[in-house]
Order: structure tokens, then sequence, then C-alpha cells
């Protein structure tokens, strides 16, 4: 997993993200359901895996604790 910060990285190491969606035919130039979707989607990912974590260490301190 990368650690960089994505407000660090430049334009040209986003460029694919632009281009995916970019859209000319929005006012602000980008695609705002396609976008959405995205983060909405990313954001399910990052939750599961954080519910992934946080059982795995309820269960790491309930086998310490018995």
């Amino acid at each position: 997993m990368s650690n960089t910060v994505p407000l660090n990285k430049s334009i040209e190491d986003l460029q694919d993200i632009v281009e995916r969606i970019a859209s000319t035919d929005s006012p602000v130039g980008i695609d705002a359901k396609l976008t959405h979707a995205i983060i909405i989607d990313y954001m399910r990912h990052i939750a599961s895996r954080v519910e992934a974590i946080e059982r795995r260490l309820e269960a790491d301190n309930d086998s310490r604790t018995v």
C-alpha cells in the first residue's frame, strides 16, 4: 500500500483518474455521478477493511482475557 499523501501527488500522478472522471458535458469538467460512485464504492471498501481489522482486534483481545 502506498503511503503517498494524495494532496502531495502531481497532476501527472493522478492523470488516469482525471481522464476517467472527465466530462465535456459538465460545466465543472467532471462526471459528478461517476465521481461520487467511485468515492462511495471506495469508502465501502475501506469500511469493510476497517470492520475486518476491528473484528481481528476484538478476537485478539478476547483470546488474551480468557
